[in-house]
């Protein structure tokens, strides 16, 4: 085979992976895990891009997604239904529970793999978020649930103490009250 067919074939290959589905990409990086070397380079490698957590970030992406539901969508939701009368403001505690779940099954994926620290920031993170919408969100949502973000961050908070240690449940409750100190000191 000459060079130029070599390189060829070289460069095309990240072309292939790229064009994969994630459930195909996911399929042949499980299969690869089965090789002992190579599982034990994916799995560092993995570990090292799952380590890199920071609460600020996951601040910023719970505020922003909150931030971006719909009050069309509570409209859409609330109301006379065939089951009865859905409560506006009950549909929007729904939807704003179900907008940061996602981010508290990622936190406790990170407790299932026993990432602790890890775990603690992304906790961090979505307090943050939650809490910073509650007092800045500036979509038109936010008028129909303005106590719910501290309410579930409270949650969070409480099912965190029913979890953790003492030392833990210390920092995050310091999270929690330090979006409180600024009220309490006018």
């Amino acid at each position: 085979m000459d060079k130029d067919g070599m390189n060829d074939r070289e460069n095309s290959q990240p072309k292939f992976i790229e064009a994969l589905s994630r459930e195909a990409s996911i399929e042949i990086l499980l299969e690869l895990c089965k090789d002992g070397d190579l599982a034990k380079r994916i799995s560092t490698m993995s570990k090292v891009a799952l380590s890199e957590v920071e609460a600020d970030v996951i601040a910023d992406e719970v505020f922003r997604s909150l931030n971006s539901i719909q009050v069309e969508d509570l409209w859409d939701n609330s109301g006379k239904t065939r089951y009865g009368y859905q409560e506006p403001t009950d549909v929007a505690f729904e939807m704003l529970s179900d907008e940061v779940w996602s981010h508290t099954r990622k936190m406790e994926q990170y407790s299932s793999l026993g990432m602790k620290t890890e775990e603690k920031e992304y906790c961090k993170g979505i307090i943050i978020g939650l809490l910073r919408y509650g007092e800045s969100g500036n979509n038109e949502f936010r008028d129909w649930c303005p106590d719910d973000p501290y309410t579930v961050a409270e949650n969070i908070v409480y099912d965190w103490k029913n979890n953790h240690t003492a030392e833990e449940i210390e920092e995050i409750q310091e999270v929690y009250d330090s979006f409180f100190a600024d009220d309490e000191a006018d």
